[in-house]
């Protein structure tokens, strides 16, 4: 990869769920699994559905907006389960603290990442969350690692309005092209962050194809770890 390309930044932006918590798997992409593995004959469809009833629910409730990473976890999967019209406290429980200990394990491992990181950059985060994030981060000791953390519950905007990663910039007091984004969705990050002027990296789950916009272009920039960052820069 052409490390060139990215000469002259001084600060990298950071997306969280699917980012931070995972080597870009998507937060439905990890419950569709849990399921499967919990032998809950449900279809994907269906557990999608109640994912995203989940989803709207934890942007509307105020309660999230203070709940460390186990109680909105254990929140949504509750929903899930009443969208689903399952009643098993077993497997509710069993995927609420699958979904959890996967993502603070990848959090855990993140701190000595970002550690080096932040001796040659200004580090951020611009994520669509419910809130809480601040809370979230903080309980992962990582938010003394993070200059900027936007909250998209807090500054009422959300990806892949570009507006939420122009607050990221103005945080930062950076152009888009001194700041790299670092994101999982090439929709709602990668595309919006380099129509912000930023330089975009793309964390790809393996599975996925090459991530093309809809005039045709394609990513710069893509790895399947985040520790791979490093080699990159």
């Amino acid at each position: 990869m052409n490390t060139e390309a990215f000469r002259g930044c001084a600060a990298i932006l950071f997306d969280f769920g699917g980012t931070l918590d995972s080597d870009g798997r998507h937060w439905l992409t990890r419950f569709l699994a849990l399921y499967d593995a919990a032998d809950l004959a449900i279809p994907g469809p269906e557990v999608t559905r109640a994912f995203y009833h989940a989803v709207d629910t934890s942007y509307a409730d105020g309660r999230v907006a203070v709940s460390g990473l186990k109680p909105l976890v254990d929140f949504q999967v509750h929903l899930q389960f009443e969208a689903l019209s399952i009643d098993d406290p077993v497997k509710e429980r069993l995927i609420a603290d699958g979904f959890r200990s996967g993502c603070e394990a990848f959090l855990h491992d993140r701190i000595r990442l970002l550690t080096r990181l932040k001796t040659a950059f200004r580090l951020g985060v611009v994520s669509n969350f419910y809130g809480n994030l601040h809370i979230v981060l903080e309980e992962a000791r990582l938010s003394d690692l993070f200059e900027v953390i936007i909250d998209s519950n807090v500054v009422g905007v959300r990806k892949p309005d570009p507006r939420i990663f122009r607050l990221g910039l103005s945080a930062l007091r950076l152009e888009g092209s001194e700041v790299i984004f670092v994101g999982d969705s090439y929709e709602r990050d990668i595309v919006p962050a380099m129509e912000s002027g930023m330089r975009a990296i793309w964390l790809k789950d393996e599975s996925r194809g090459p991530g093309m916009d809809g005039k045709g272009i394609t990513s710069g920039a893509s790895i399947s770890r985040l520790t791979e960052l490093e080699e990159l820069l």
